[in-house]
């Protein structure tokens, strides 16, 4: 299941599920940490089958092609070690192993800042990953960034999308040519299909600015997302038209999704999700899988695919999250097993040439997206392109 990140594809393997790379005790968050400071990879194996797995680390360039550095060049330690972490699930229908990785730790330690990707390998298969994620490891926390969201200057865009003015401190850089050795991209609620470098527009004293009004620098609103509330499966919550119990597994249908142009307000976490069992104790362990069947109203002949979409699809378009009409309900539906927890989501439509097009809830200036900056340099110095500051701006 490739998506592209950049350059870099990331993967999972059937079986692996709930793949979340963010700051150890944050509930959800985009894959980046400070040098020096953690952040952690989680996931599940399901069926209870335990696995001897191995992981290893590259560095990459600022599209996430993994560059010419040694691992000595990046890192302090041992360059593939054994994924030791790893609890079974209880109290829960779903059997599954539950594999945490904290980076660093005693065997690794990163150096230089930087796009990073781990790979994850099963005993069984050790020259194929089961798992490859991608993840940065930034040196300032956006104290060099100055960034601000506006409604667009060219007209046709102001009522649907949303324009990003970002300046750059120079003066501690001191990048003699930001042209030529300095990058700066803009992702939006972590969607990897909307990560975009910037253009310079001009120099102010020891600033450079990203200000131009050519389309560059603006991304389209979109719209607050659905949500799925399923932290308890005894309790049916909005949106939620059943909660059934089949082949020894809780399966949840949802209330059909309209499509619907006109901005809505219902306080998103911007794509995202969570894991969480409100009878449980321990969120990892305790929650457990579900079936859930997500239905849109959609006219039956229109020329797109349609396909869920958002974090809980790792931000792709392929097949297992591809709707199928169904004659009986009216309905365009799909169904996937996702672990207990909250979803935002939506539907995207894809043409014939594989380009998404639109999304089921249109595109407004109004909608509350956050967006992460990210400042990458190149000197004579360096070893590989550093990673130098990342803000978030909401």
């Amino acid at each position: 299941m490739p998506l592209v990140v950049a350059a870099q594809e990331e993967y999972v393997a059937q079986g692996v599920k709930t793949v979340m790379m963010k700051l150890p005790g944050a509930d959800f968050g985009y894959p980046a940490c400070r040098l020096g400071e953690a952040i952690e990879l989680n996931f599940d194996i399901l069926d209870g089958k335990y696995e001897r797995l191995e992981y290893s680390i590259r560095h990459c360039d600022s599209d996430f092609r993994e560059d010419n550095l040694s691992f000595d060049e990046f890192a302090e330690g041992f360059d593939r070690r054994p994924l030791d972490e790893s609890q079974e699930s209880f109290n829960t229908l779903q059997q599954f192993t539950h594999y945490t990785l904290v980076i660093p730790n005693r065997d690794i330690k990163l150096t230089i800042s930087g796009n990073y990707i781990i790979n994850v390998y099963s005993d069984d298969e050790p020259d194929e990953p089961i798992l490859t994620k991608c993840f940065m490891v930034y040196e300032d926390d956006g104290s060099i960034i100055t960034a601000r969201v506006e409604q667009p200057f060219l007209p046709e865009y102001q009522m649907q999308c949303q324009q990003l003015y970002v300046d750059i401190d120079n003066s501690r850089l001191r990048v003699y040519n930001p042209e030529k050795y300095m990058k700066v991209y803009a992702i939006q609620n972590g969607d990897h299909n909307t990560r975009r470098p910037l253009k310079i527009s001009g120099f102010l004293h020891e600033q450079v600015q990203y200000h131009l009004n050519d389309g560059g620098n603006i991304f389209d609103g979109g719209n607050e997302y659905d949500f799925l509330d399923a932290k308890d499966v005894h309790f049916r919550a909005l949106g939620i038209d059943a909660i059934l119990y089949q082949n020894n597994r809780y399966h949840y249908v949802l209330t059909p999704t309209t499509y619907d142009e006109a901005y809505f307000n219902n306080g998103d976490i911007n794509g995202a999700y969570y894991v969480k069992n409100d009878r449980g104790f321990d969120r990892d362990l305790e929650s457990d899988y579900i079936d859930v069947t997500f239905r849109l109203k959609y006219d039956p002949f229109t020329d797109y695919d349609i396909y869920l979409y958002g974090a809980l699809t790792n931000w792709q378009c392929i097949p297992e999250y591809k709707l199928a009409w169904n004659g009986e309900t009216k309905l365009w539906e799909m169904t996937t097993t996702l672990k207990q927890g909250l979803y935002n989501y939506k539907f995207a439509f894809k043409d014939s040439t594989g380009k998404i097009v639109g999304y089921s809830s249109g595109n407004n200036f109004n909608t509350q997206n956050d967006y992460l900056i990210m400042v990458y340099t190149t000197l004579t110095r360096d070893r590989g392109e550093r990673l130098v500051a990342c803000k978030i701006l909401k």
